[in-house]
């Protein structure tokens, strides 16, 4: 028997889906771009930067989600180590890149950077965008307090 997902959960779930169509989107017209300007070559490199970017924010968002119920220090916890752990993974990377320069010299370092920073603000708009229509349940006590009656005389 399966439960509903709380509400903490969908929200995190409609930022991840936010975040994936951002980023596809910028990414698909990255790749085409880079097609249709300097070819094949240059579409490949946009392409492999552009799985590289949205895995790396995927992973991060699924911790998310995966943790979206759980206490507030915990979800932080998880965030940054989430964080570190995905940005050692592409030091590594790129360690690896620059370490055997020769085989990947093919790459197209314009179509790498340029792709990487689209899809990096496809994601982040995509993102902003569902955040900003996301509804937060706000408790207001209707009991008047010793500020709100206004100032004393």
């Amino acid at each position: 028997m399966s439960s509903r997902p709380s509400q903490s959960s969908l929200r995190a779930r409609r930022l991840l889906a936010g975040g994936v169509i951002g980023g596809h989107l910028a990414a698909l017209l990255s790749v085409a771009g880079f097609l249709l300007a300097r070819g094949v070559p240059s579409a490949v490199s946009a392409a492999i930067a552009a799985v590289v970017v949205i895995a790396f924010f995927i992973i991060g968002q699924a911790v998310q989600v995966m943790v979206a119920d759980s206490p507030a220090k915990l979800v932080m916890v998880a965030a940054l180590a989430s964080y570190a752990i995905r940005v050692s993974l592409l030091g590594v990377v790129l360690m690896v890149v620059l370490d055997n320069a020769d085989r990947f010299a093919q790459l197209d370092a314009t179509a790498v950077v340029a792709t990487t920073i689209c899809v990096v603000i496809g994601w982040l708009a995509g993102v902003f965008r569902v955040y900003s229509r996301l509804r937060f349940p706000i408790y207001d006590s209707t009991e008047v307090g010793p500020s709100q009656t206004g100032p004393k005389r």
